[in-house]
């Protein structure tokens, strides 16, 4: 990235290079001449296109793009973002010709707008999706928050908070955030028996790959065959870079059976490729020709479309009629591959945590999301562990309880209910322990504990840090969303609306905020009720 940066006038300032400068001039940018800016080379998306936003916002919407390329947005958050920002811009500049500012915008604005998303159709021809709907939100609101915080002279009137809510948002449920469930076994041994009638031959190794890994597809589809593969005596691992989480390096064990298909096709890209035609070492290099002309993947130096791979699955689906349990035929959406290969690993009894560093995520919310056990594994391991004996917490003590004694009194109360454990897997893990809290059982500390402090107090210097705590709750909600737990989605918007943010709204009129009264603060309730009780004495005999 240095290397496209210049010196200006000897500074230490840097400026970006006159390409780049030329791109951001365009209405049209092209992602590949834009330096810094990471971007998926199995995709065939190259531009983010400003062309369809008014005019009058077109700046502006150049300006918040720069902004969240500076904040290291991938591209495709980029074309996605600008894409959902600009329908809402359109709707806007139609419902008020003349207006060149959103001094004026409201909370109807808003709920127009949403009735508008509900009546107009999608790409596909079908009803915008909970999920389509609630993107179209989220984008808008960063937009929003955006101006306000730049104080943009054409911000909102009234605050964010004010004319976009909780409300405006669906419910999602795992499916309507487009989360593709694990591909049934059924399918998975249809699949295996028409592989090797896959129209082209190039794919199946990458399918094999997709099942064995659990990657995504671009990961698979950066993998280097150079680097791709390290043997250890008699044990095989797979080495790639994971795209999303930028983990470099990340090593998984494999099979001899799927050592061979990487050795196979190395050795066919070292036999059909030279250096100058796979300059990046391309396991999966894009394919020379195109018809009668070479690609221009190939020419771009790009490896496999990764929505190439997906067409090819559907049509074999397609011409072999692969059909799912309900007989309906099968759709393959490649990011399934990687939620089956989770549910494999932990129902074979690899645990949540070796599963995480498996998929290389970054917190233990994200592998809940992915996982889903079987309730005949999670009955077995869970009587597996009460074997061993349970350590209960009595007045604050612990105390060993046996495994006997544990299973004979949940045999006489009640049986064990792998669907209830699950509905509280995503509350279960804390930084201390785990915690099986039913949903009717209040629990202070999903929230900031000090929030219940009589000796708490925020002044105007901490609104900085409870900015980012909103932002860690805004966080929280998205998890609590993606893994379907409405409680934890409530319990943090509580904690948002009924006292992050109206703390924030005191603090920016440069206001103290206080738990209690300053006697409430200083002494117990103890100490206040003796403190109290000799005043009135002294009163008594004055």
């Amino acid at each position: 990235m240095m290397e496209s940066m210049r010196l200006v006038d000897g500074s230490l300032a840097l400026a970006p290079t006159d390409q780049q400068t030329a791109e951001f001039a365009k209405d049209r940018w092209d992602i590949r001449n834009i330096p810094g800016l990471r971007y998926a080379r199995h995709r065939s998306t190259y531009y983010i296109i400003f062309e369809d936003i008014p005019a009058v916002f077109r700046p502006i919407a150049k300006d918040y793009a720069k902004f969240r390329l500076a904040s290291g947005r991938a591209a495709k958050t980029l074309i996605d973002g600008t894409r959902y920002l600009k329908n809402f811009l359109v709707f806007f500049s139609q419902r008020y010709p003349e207006t060149t500012t959103f001094q004026g915008l409201s909370e109807r604005d808003i709920d127009a707008f949403i009735m508008h998303l509900k009546a107009r159709s999608n790409a596909r021809g079908g009803q915008t999706s909970n999920w389509q709907h609630w993107l179209h939100m989220h984008y808008l609101e960063n937009f929003l928050c955006y101006l306000e915080r730049i104080e943009s002279p054409i911000r909102p009137g009234e605050p964010i908070t004010r004319l976009i809510w909780p409300h405006h948002y669906p419910q999602l449920t795992w499916t309507q955030r487009g989360q593709i469930k694990y591909i049934p076994q059924s399918v998975l041994t249809q699949l295996d028996h028409h592989l090797p009638h896959l129209r082209s031959s190039s794919y199946i190794p990458v399918v094999i790959l997709l099942r064995a890994s659990g990657w995504r597809i671009s990961d698979v589809l950066h993998l280097k065959w150079d680097t791709c593969l390290r043997q250890e005596g008699d044990h095989y691992w797979l080495v790639g870079d994971i795209q999303k989480t930028q983990v470099l390096g990340h090593k998984i064990p494999i099979s001899q059976e799927v050592a061979a298909v990487i050795l196979a096709q190395m050795s066919w890209v070292k036999q059909h490729y030279t250096a100058e035609e796979n300059p990046h070492h391309w396991l999966f290099p894009a394919s020379k020709r195109k018809g009668h002309h070479l690609g221009r993947r190939f020419r771009m130096g790009d490896p496999l479309e990764g929505c190439a791979v997906r067409r090819q699955l559907n049509a074999l689906a397609a011409t072999y009629q692969i059909r799912d349990e309900q007989g309906a035929l099968f759709h393959f959406r490649l990011h399934a591959f990687r939620h089956t290969k989770a549910v494999e690993l932990i129902n074979n009894g690899m645990s949540l945590v070796m599963v995480q560093q498996w998929m290389a995520h970054t917190s233990p919310e994200m592998t809940l999301v992915y996982a889903r056990i079987l309730d005949e594994t999670m009955h077995t391991q869970w009587e597996k562990a009460v074997r061993q004996g349970v350590v209960q917490f009595t007045e604050g003590k612990p105390a060993l309880v046996s495994g006997k004694k544990m299973l004979t009194v949940i045999s006489q109360s009640q049986a064990f209910d792998p669907e209830r454990v699950r509905d509280h897997r995503a509350n279960m893990k804390l930084p201390l322990g785990n915690c099986v809290k039913p949903p009717k059982l209040i629990c202070k500390f999903t929230e900031l504990p000090c929030f219940h402090c009589p000796a708490y107090i925020l002044t105007p210097e901490d609104l900085p840090a409870l900015e980012a705590y909103e932002q860690h709750l805004l966080e929280r909600m998205e998890i609590g969303k993606q893994a379907g737990n409405a409680y934890w989605i409530e319990i943090n918007q509580r904690n948002l609306e009924e006292r992050v943010r109206p703390a924030m709204a005191m603090l920016k009129q440069e206001q103290i905020v206080a738990k209690s009264e300053k006697y409430e603060r200083e002494y117990t309730p103890d100490e206040w009720t003796q403190r109290q009780a000799g005043r009135g004495q002294e009163a008594s005999h004055e």
